[in-house]
């Protein structure tokens, strides 16, 4: 199973997703286990330690609209003059190429897409044994002199797959409420004959969160309500896979000084007629917290 682990330096919480004070990653597809197949990289810069100097220096850069890179080592470094090399010119960290900016997917959350195999020219092996090692910059990091403008280092592990996972789960395994978390169906996966088959958008959910002081919060009072809600409705990225990207605390509208202890979320259909209209069992996720 596919884990992401940042480097100690860090003091974030992980996500599915390790140590405290990271920046942010997930991956798309989460459990991401085959190289020679296309990986999207997702940071979220918010979660970054801004105490770090040169961690509020990118923040500050990204506030002002600066496009940010990705600054990649491992598996496999590219050389200069290759397209794909970090930096070009004689001051590389102050002019990162362009082949290397970053999607802006929202205010903070940048990606970018590859293929490792391809990406790095290394077979799928040296994938495995070295993992995908990055950090993000804006295109003029800084140094020579002048203050670093860039993440800490972050490490994402590829293992070959080893076990199975339920077609829906929440990714990353292990998060705090104000992570950034993925609710990932296969509606390929699904056994429940009424689940099977469905239509893009015919793939609801149903989500509700224990707070700190035993109360609980729901978006829909029931499954029989959740159609009343857009925001429980999953998006399909085609070949019958759903996401929906959260942040729990922001999800679920959490005062101020409560925080939520555990999640409860089951997959169901738009209208709910009973057992055969939902996912068999409960996706329970057990927060963690500092």
């Amino acid at each position: 199973m596919k884990n992401l682990k940042f480097n100690t330096i860090f003091s974030l919480a992980a996500l599915i997703f390790g140590p405290a004070l990271s920046a942010q990653v997930s991956t798309d597809p989460p459990e991401y286990q085959d190289p020679t197949t296309e990986l999207k990289i997702i940071v979220d810069l918010s979660q970054l330690d801004a105490s770090l100097d040169h961690t509020q220096n990118l923040l500050d850069a990204a506030a002002a609209g600066e496009d940010m890179y990705i600054w990649t080592w491992s598996p496999a470094e590219h050389p200069a003059g290759h397209p794909l090399v970090n930096g070009v010119g004689t001051a590389p960290w102050k002019e990162s190429n362009d082949t290397l900016r970053m999607t802006k997917e929202a205010e903070n959350i940048y990606s970018y897409t590859m293929t490792p195999t391809e990406f790095y020219e290394v077979d799928a092996q040296t994938v495995f044994a070295n993992d995908i090692q990055f950090l993000v910059k804006p295109k003029d990091g800084g140094g020579y002199g002048d203050p670093d403008i860039k993440s800490e280092d972050l490490t994402i592990l590829v293992d070959p797959p080893v076990t199975t996972r339920n077609p829906a789960f929440l990714f990353p395994g292990s998060f705090e409420d104000d992570d950034l978390v993925m609710l990932y169906y296969d509606n390929k996966l699904e056994e429940v004959e009424g689940m099977q088959n469905l239509a893009t958008d015919d793939v609801w959910f149903f989500a509700e969160a224990t707070l700190s002081d035993s109360t609980t919060v729901k978006i829909a009072n029931n499954a029989f309500t959740v159609g009343n809600y857009p925001q429980l409705q999953m998006t399909s990225y085609g070949d019958g896979v759903f996401k929906t990207y959260m942040v729990p605390r922001k999800f679920f509208s959490v005062a101020e000084g409560k925080t939520i202890t555990k999640m409860t979320i089951y997959v169901m259909r738009r209208v709910f007629t009973g057992a055969g209209s939902r996912i068999s069992y409960d996706i329970i996720a057990e927060l963690s917290c500092e």
